[in-house]
């Protein structure tokens, strides 16, 4: 492992904030908390501000530009993310007002992204009406854990790194990625980056990480846990919320993707795992030309006021029409979108050129019962055995390709929005 330690010892010296950036921050950091507090008093609302975050944790990367700060009501305030909008704003009055589980705001300053997020003040985790309730007690979890291995933060910030490169990193719905919360626990469970990548060579799902031990055994984990919170390829108990699965969000693709970087790391150890690769419309352009594929692309005008959650609309969407084109045997290579700064080029590379006139319609088993048997005869003519199933052939209702993919898209564009 000589090699990828050197690599790894490498990224850690290239990815830590420099002085002048940690100085910077803690200038945005200082006004920012003054402003907003001093606000909140003039409003006379019982409520305090706090940083939380990577950059709460120390585990935050060189060139990372934003910072979460957490304004934290008292229980008797009602509709907290109303109260936060007329505090940010008057502080920032470029602030924007993002929807979730609570309305919260976001600000760009000197080159940063601010983000402020309305929780209430609680004793303890259990407490928490939602997981962002108990963000003072991530970072104090966190922080605690680095105090005792002051090594940990760099082995985090390498493993971000990674996961930033390889496009796995992020819980968004629309990227169903590992959090920073989450790369801070697995780091914290496997105690360095390599380590990870060591036993990613045993990982297949379902994986159960139970840090602070709050169940006895992972059949516990699948009794008391509700099968909404099981879905992920990882289970990570929150350590300081034991009925929440930290790596909910993580869908099997992107740990697939996590663990094929991750093994191929191990064999061919290279610091180009470490870098983002841009990847744009034109390289897909020139990919498909090379494998002779049939490429259609539509340009979206970028202009939705909820980008993120169009986004994940966007990615159902898309799997919907992939497993429609599958169901009328177009073979499809590759799909997906691509943001540039004006529009969102939506693409599907098709195997499939030309299509039969006719496509094969399986259905059900021969031995059916009687009444459905005779509907599928009914139905179907020049019925014939595939398999242990009934099928025929169906004429195709389209004979261009392109267009019906184009139609397809258009269709199901014109739902989301």
């Amino acid at each position: 492992m000589q090699e990828h330690e050197k690599i790894v010892k490498i990224v850690k010296q290239k990815i830590k904030p420099t002085n002048a950036e940690r100085k910077k921050v803690e200038d945005i950091i200082y006004f920012s908390k003054e402003r907003i507090q001093e606000e909140i008093s003039k409003q006379k609302i019982k409520a305090e501000i706090f940083v939380g975050g990577s950059v709460a944790k120390n585990t935050w990367t060189k060139g990372q530009h934003d910072i979460d700060f957490f304004v934290r009501f008292e229980k008797n305030h009602k509709k907290i993310g109303d109260l936060l909008k007329k505090i940010v704003k008057k502080v920032f009055r470029n602030a924007k007002v993002l929807h979730g589980s609570r309305d919260y705001c976001k600000v760009n300053y000197k080159g940063y992204e601010l983000e402020f997020v309305p929780v209430y003040n609680i004793k303890k985790p259990s407490e928490a009406e939602n997981s962002m309730d108990a963000s003072l007690f991530h970072v104090e979890f966190v922080k605690n854990k680095i105090k005792k291995n002051s090594k940990l933060a760099d082995e985090i910030r390498v493993f971000k790194e990674f996961a930033r490169a390889q496009r796995v990193y992020g819980a968004e719905t629309h990227i169903s990625g590992i959090s920073g919360y989450v790369s801070e626990l697995l780091i914290i469970y496997y105690k360095s980056f390599l380590n990870f990548v060591k036993e990613s060579e045993k990982m297949k799902p379902k994986i159960f990480i139970d840090i602070n031990k709050h169940y006895k055994n992972n059949s516990e984990i699948l009794r008391k846990l509700s099968k909404s919170k099981l879905y992920s390829p990882i289970v990570i108990i929150d350590p300081v919320l034991k009925e929440r699965n930290a790596s909910a969000a993580l869908d099997n693709e992107v740990f697939s993707n996590l663990i094929l970087s991750s093994r191929l790391f191990l064999r061919k150890p290279s610091d180009s795992f470490f870098k983002k690769k841009k990847i744009s419309i034109k390289e897909i352009k020139k990919r498909s030309n090379n494998r002779k594929t049939l490429l259609i692309i539509k340009k979206l005008k970028k202009e939705y006021p909820k980008e993120d959650v169009f986004l994940a609309k966007l990615k159902k969407a898309l799997k919907k029409i992939n497993k429609y084109l599958l169901r009328n045997g177009i073979a499809v290579f590759d799909y997906g979108y691509f943001i540039d700064k004006n529009t969102i080029d939506v693409f599907f590379e098709l195997e499939t050129k030309k299509l039969s006139k006719y496509r094969k319609h399986t259905g059900p088993p021969v031995w059916i019962s009687g009444s459905n048997f005779d509907k599928f005869m009914d139905k179907h003519k020049n019925i014939y055995v595939s398999g242990e199933n009934m099928a025929c052939d169906v004429k195709r209702e389209f004979a261009d390709i392109k267009k019906f993919v184009s139609k397809c898209i258009d269709k199901e564009i014109s739902i989301i929005i």
